[in-house]
C-alpha cells in the first residue's frame, strides 16, 4: 500500500466520514501557538516530549501540529490511524530519519532497530530466529540463574533496612540475562557489581533518546561534555563487542557444530556471514549493540514500573505474592520454564502496568512518499509521533484505572468481559516491526517479579518526592526508591 490513499481502511475502522471526505493539509491542523524560528521547542522538554504531545492531543484533537525549531511534526492520538500505519512498516513509514543518522554519527554503525528496507529485512529474520518462542525453554537456565543471583542482591539490601534503587537493580538483572544470551558472556553484575559496560550503554542510550528530539544538531558542530562521554563511553562498548566477536569466533572454530546449531544470537550471525556473507562485520557490531540496548533498558524499566504498581497498592501485592507462594511453593524462584507459565496473575499485572506506563509511550515515523491519513495530505518525510499510550488509553474502559483483571478470561473490561484487544496494547509495537523480543521479555520479567513478590514486601520511599515519567528513549520511573522485607518462606501470605 506503498503511498496509497488509506480511505478505505478508514472507513473500515469507521473513523468519521467527515475525516476522509475534505482533504486538508498539515497546515490546516489544529495545534499549539508556535514562535518565529522555535516554534514550539520553548515548549517542550526533550525528557518530557511524550507528556506534552499528549496533552496537545488531548487538547486540539486526534490529529494535530507541532514545530521543533525548523522540522514540522503531526502527532495522530487515533488507535486505528496508529495500527494502519504500524502495518504498512517498513514499506509505507520508516523510522524517522534521525534515529539512522544519529546512531550512525555515534556509532559509526547501526543495527535491526534502526535499520530500513532490505538492511532490515536480512537482519530481522536473524533476530526472530534468535528470539524465537521455541528457543525460550533452552534460554530459560540462564534466565533462573540470573534470577536467583538477583535474589540475593536484593536479600542483602533487606537485611540491612536501606532504601534501593530497585531501577538500577533490575537493569544489572537484565543486561547479565542479555550477554549471557546475545553474546555467550556471562557479566554478572550482579555479584560483582555493576560493570562499566553497564554505565557505558546507560550513557550512550541517554544521549541517543536525547539527540531525537533537540532541535539543532549542535553536536555536529561543538560538542559539550556529555557528547564527549558518550563518544568515550562508545569506544568502550565497541572496544568490548570486538573482543566478544573474537571469542565467538574462536569458540566456533574449536566447535565447528556451532554453525549449523549456534548457540546465541552472535554465534548465528558470525555462522552466515561465514556461510554466505550476510553480515558485514560492522552490522554484527551493530546487532550485538542493539540487543544490549533493547535487552538492559526497556525490559528493565518496564519491571521498575510493575514494581512501582506494586508498592504503591498493597492489595494488588498482596495478591501476587499469595499466587507466585502458591506457584513456587518453597522455592525461591521459578524451577523451570513451565512455571512461569502458571503465574497468570502476575502476567496480567505486568500488562496492566506495560498499559498505562510503557517504556515506548509514542513511536516516531515518517511516511516513505506522500500520503493521507484520516483525510490530511501527509507529505513524504512528515515526521509523525504516533501516541501508542495515549490512543491505547482511548481504546479501554475504565481507562485510568489499575485493574489487572481486564486481561484475565473474567475480566470486565469491556461489556462481554473479554480483555483489551491487541490494537490498544501497542508496547512492543504492532504490525512487521513488531518487537521479536516479546516472548524473551516476558519470561524475565515474570521470573524476576514473582521471585520478588515471593521474597519480599515492598513499600515506596517517597522521601525526595512522588515518582515521576523521565524520556530517555525509554520512559524511565524517575525517583523510584524502595524498601524491602524479606518473608518468612513459611508463613502463608493472607488473603485481603
Amino acid at each position: 500500500m506503498l503511498g496509497a490513499d488509506h480511505s478505505d481502511y478508514l472507513s473500515e475502522r469507521r473513523i468519521p466520514a467527515s475525516a476522509m471526505t475534505a482533504t486538508r493539509s498539515i497546515a490546516d491542523l489544529p495545534g499549539p501557538p508556535r514562535l518565529p524560528v522555535l516554534g514550539n521547542a520553548h515548549q517542550v522538554r526533550p525528557s518530557a516530549l511524550h507528556s506534552v504531545a499528549e496533552e496537545w492531543c488531548e487538547r486540539y484533537g486526534p490529529m494535530f501540529r507541532f514545530d521543533l525549531g525548523p522540522r514540522r511534526f503531526v502527532g495522530i492520538g487515533d488507535i486505528e490511524v496508529i495500527n494502519i500505519v504500524l502495518r504498512e512498516r517498513p514499506d509505507g513509514f520508516r523510522r524517522w530519519r534521525e534515529v539512522l543518522r544519529n546512531t550512525q554519527e555515534l556509532t559509526g554503525t547501526f543495527g535491526v532497530f534502526a535499520a530500513e528496507g532490505k538492511d532490515w529485512q536480512h537482519q530481522r529474520r536473524l533476530a526472530v530466529k534468535a528470539l524465537n518462542s521455541n528457543h525460550l525453554q533452552r534460554y530459560f537456565d540462564v534466565v533462573r540463574t540470573c534470577t536467583e543471583r538477583l535474589y540475593g542482591r536484593l536479600a542483602r539490601a533487606a537485611g540491612s533496612g536501606q532504601t534501593l534503587d530497585i531501577g538500577l537493580e533490575l537493569c544489572s538483572f537484565t543486561v547479565d540475562v542479555t550477554s549471557a544470551l546475545a553474546f555467550g558472556h556471562d557479566l554478572n553484575t550482579l555479584e560483582r557489581g555493576d560493570s562499566e559496560l553497564q554505565k557505558h550503554i546507560q550513557r550512550v542510550f541517554f544521549i541517543s533518546g536525547r539527540r531525537l528530539v533537540i532541535p539543532v544538531p549542535y553536536w555536529r558542530y561543538f560538542k559539550l561534555p556529555v557528547d564527549r562521554a558518550a563518544d568515550r563511553s562508545w569506544v568502550a562498548i565497541n572496544d568490548a563487542i570486538t573482543e566478544f566477536i573474537a571469542q565467538a569466533r574462536a569458540r566456533i572454530a574449536a566447535r565447528p557444530q556451532l554453525r549449523e546449531a549456534p548457540e546465541n544470537f552472535l554465534e548465528g550471525m558470525i555462522a552466515a556471514q561465514e556461510t554466505d556473507g550476510t553480515f558485514t562485520d560492522q552490522e554484527i557490531v551493530g546487532n550485538v549493540f542493539t540487543l544490549l540496548l533493547a535487552g538492559e533498558d526497556t525490559t528493565a524499566h518496564t519491571m521498575a514500573w510493575t514494581i512501582w504498581f506494586l508498592a504503591s497498592r498493597p492489595e494488588i501485592q498482596t495478591r501476587w505474592a499469595r499466587e507466585a507462594h502458591e506457584v513456587l511453593d518453597e522455592e525461591r524462584s521459578p524451577s523451570g520454564y513451565d512455571t512461569v507459565g502458571e503465574l497468570r496473575y502476575g502476567e496480567a499485572v505486568l500488562r496492566e502496568s506495560m498499559r498505562l506506563k510503557p517504556v515506548a509511550p509514542i513511536i516516531g515515523v515518517e511516511p516513505i512518499t506522500d500520503t493521507t491519513l484520516a483525510g490530511t495530505r501527509i507529505p513524504a518525510g512528515t515526521r509523525l509521533v504516533l501516541l501508542t499510550r495515549l490512543a491505547g488509553l482511548r481504546a479501554v474502559n475504565r481507562a485510568d484505572e489499575f485493574d489487572p483483571d481486564r486481561w484475565l478470561d473474567d475480566g470486565r473490561d469491556s461489556q462481554n468481559g473479554s480483555a483489551p484487544d491487541q490494537k490498544s496494547f501497542l508496547g512492543f509495537g504492532a504490525g512487521p516491526r513488531f518487537c521479536p523480543g516479546r516472548n524473551l521479555a516476558f519470561l524475565e520479567s515474570k521470573a524476576a517479579l514473582a521471585m520478588i513478590a515471593r521474597n519480599f514486601q515492598l513499600e515506596l520511599d517517597e522521601s525526595a518526592g512522588p515518582v515521576s515519567e523521565l524520556l530517555a528513549f525509554t520512559m524511565i520511573p524517575k525517583g523510584l526508591r524502595v524498601r524491602l522485607r524479606e518473608r518468612v518462606s513459611h508463613k502463608p501470605i493472607p488473603v485481603g
